[in-house]
């Protein structure tokens, strides 16, 4: 470690023509050290050597990316008898000396931009433990476009990649970085190259404001930014499929909980029968709703015989004791929970019928799922939800398959990433051996069975939304939001993780860090009593031991909030936002 007040670096990642080189320059111009020697694309050439020497010990390069293990071997102890001090002493071009001298020779800010880093991070984090990060994120058809384009320059790093492999190796990167960063708990910023070369000159200049705010470094151009290369059609680069999806097969129950959600019963229950798969099995349940949700559900169950009824006599507490009842009604190979307020597409369970089906290693296949108001009009896109929480949402713009292990270690540990029942199908003779999750988990025990399930399997993900997720107030998501009940429920499923080794201890610390975050981000926004403050009080002391400067955010945060109310008091919201708009950019803290 340095002993002197060197800063610590910026280190700029993201995959190859991505923008990074944009971005260094950028702000090398505004005063932050790229090094002594560089090449064209502003990569220090020592650390480009130490970064292929590391991913040659995991027998890789740059353009094929090492596997896992090896790639961890290689980071954890190769060339480890470089230090912080010989790494700066190389960015500078000066003998390794003493921290003073360096530090008298050049103690400003100083970066480390290379594509690499979004393999080999882990290694230069422990030589740099309080760096921050640059992630630059760029739509993955145009940048496959120009690795293509570029790869016969003389003066470009070569490789033999073709269109297939070229998008393969981007998506390689991004995930790899995502999973980094979330695991190291690290300070990080993520752009996107399309609002750093904005039409829009406001988004353009906000983006890099918050860009230089972020390097601690004063603000240099801010517009002006244009787009290079033509964008490649996004199909160029996907596989489609060739197959007919099946109409008959195994048989698939389909239970559907409800309660008070007569409203929503046509839709949904329409979405279900008229299904392009029709082997199936409907058991319509009612937890003694005080609506007209009997009526609606018989008069279904009345017009086709594959529906049936089951209504509860007193109301059971809990969405999932409607899960565990309906189960042991199943009598299908696989099992699908339809909730009452939901919707789908028409070919959704033929997708995942042929899916696990052609897949017995699959213990689930879920579709991508869209957030639709109480009238059924789009809300948003999920993708947003995993573009806020892991940086990037590339990964779930096409179809994959993961093992169920690394899914829960690397990405369910930070969210649930399945976000809604409605769109799952499950192998039913796993599900029954997990069980349905236990009635005192109100809020957040779909998120945890989803852990428990994939431990004893592959899970398959659709991209195309077909499940809609309607968002109102009778919601579990909606109340979740405001009760520190979900924050409590959350600790102790990580309390669970750790003792079952789902995860590593450093990847569960980091969760614990973004909870608390996640909680601070919500605490002024719960109806107050002393209940809620006692426990909240309760929370802080526990979430404080997780993540560091958490009272001075909580301040911060009051502050903010108090002066909102003043503004909004009087009458000066509006402007107040439109001048906030143009002089500051949108910051999100990554969590």
């Amino acid at each position: 470690m340095l002993k002197t007040k060197i800063q610590a670096p910026v280190f700029i990642l993201g995959m190859h023509r991505s923008g990074t080189t944009m971005v260094a320059q950028a702000l090398a111009s505004a005063g932050v050290y790229t090094g002594a020697i560089c090449d064209h694309n502003a990569e220090p050439l020592y650390a480009i050597d130490i970064n292929e020497r590391l991913l040659e010990e995991a027998n890789g390069n740059w353009w094929n990316v090492p596997a896992d293990a090896p790639l961890e071997a290689a980071v954890q102890s190769g060339l480890s008898e470089l230090q912080a001090r010989d790494l700066y002493a190389a960015h500078l071009k000066i003998s390794t000396g003493s921290s003073l001298r360096q530090w008298l020779h050049y103690a400003g800010p100083w970066m480390v931009k290379d594509p690499r880093l979004s393999l080999t991070l882990p290694w230069w984090l422990e030589r740099f433990p309080n760096a921050k990060v640059i992630w630059v994120l760029r739509d993955e058809a145009a940048v496959v476009d120009s690795l293509l384009r570029r790869q016969s320059l003389s003066y470009e790093a070569q490789s033999a990649l073709d269109a297939e492999g070229a998008l393969e190796l981007a998506r390689a990167y991004t995930t790899n970085a995502a999973k980094l960063l979330k695991r190291y708990g690290v300070d990080y910023r993520a752009v996107h190259y399309e609002d750093l070369t904005s039409s829009d000159e406001a988004i353009q200049r906000k983006t890099w404001f918050g860009l230089y705010q972020f390097a601690n470094v004063k603000p240099g151009q801010m517009t002006g930014f244009t787009r290079r290369g033509k964008k490649q059609a996004e199909e160029s680069v996907q596989k489609k499929s060739t197959y007919v999806l099946p109409t008959d097969g195994p048989l698939v129950s389909v239970i559907v909980p409800n309660y008070n959600h007569a409203d929503y019963l046509d839709e949904r229950i329409s979405t279900i029968v008229n299904q392009t798969y029709q082997n199936i099995e409907v058991l319509l349940m009612d937890d003694c709703s005080s609506d007209e949700s009997r009526s609606v559900l018989e008069k279904w169950a009345a017009k086709d015989d594959r529906l049936e009824v089951l209504f509860n006599e007193k109301n059971s507490g809990s969405p999932f004791a409607q899960w565990a009842r309906g189960s042991a009604w199943a009598k299908g190979k696989y099992l699908w929970i339809a909730e009452s307020d939901d919707a789908c597409a028409l070919d959704m369970l033929a997708l995942h019928v042929d899916a696990l089906e052609r897949n017995e290693k699959a213990v689930m296949a879920y579709s991508h799922s869209h957030l639709v108001d109480e009238e059924g009009a789009f809300l948003r896109d999920f993708k947003e939800d995993y573009g806020f929480i892991f940086g990037d949402a590339s990964r779930w713009k096409s179809d994959f398959t993961v093992h169920g292990k690394a899914e829960v270690a690397e990405s369910i540990i930070f969210s649930n990433t399945v976000p809604n029942a409605s769109g799952v199908l499950f192998r039913k003779s796993v599900f029954d051996q997990v069980g349905a999750p236990e009635t005192s988990w109100r809020l957040n025990g779909d998120w945890l069975f989803y852990a428990r399930l994939l431990q004893h399997g592959e899970l398959q993900f659709f991209a195309t939304a077909r499940n809609y997720f309607r968002f109102h107030e009778r919601t579990q998501r909606s109340r979740a939001i405001a009760s520190y009940t979900a924050f409590d429920e959350i600790l102790a499923m990580y309390d669970i993780f750790e003792r079952e080794g789902w995860t590593d201890q450093q990847t569960l610390q980091s969760a614990r860090a973004q909870v608390a975050m996640w909680w601070a981000g919500n605490v002024f926004s719960m109806k107050w009593s002393w209940e809620v403050l006692r426990n909240n009080g309760r929370l802080f002391r526990v979430f404080r031991m997780y993540r560091s400067g958490l009272l001075i955010y909580l301040v911060k945060s009051a502050l903010i909030k108090s002066a909102g109310g003043i503004v909004k008091t009087l009458g000066l919201k509006t402007p107040v936002k439109k001048l906030a708009a143009r002089l500051f950019p949108k910051t999100f803290f990554p969590y």
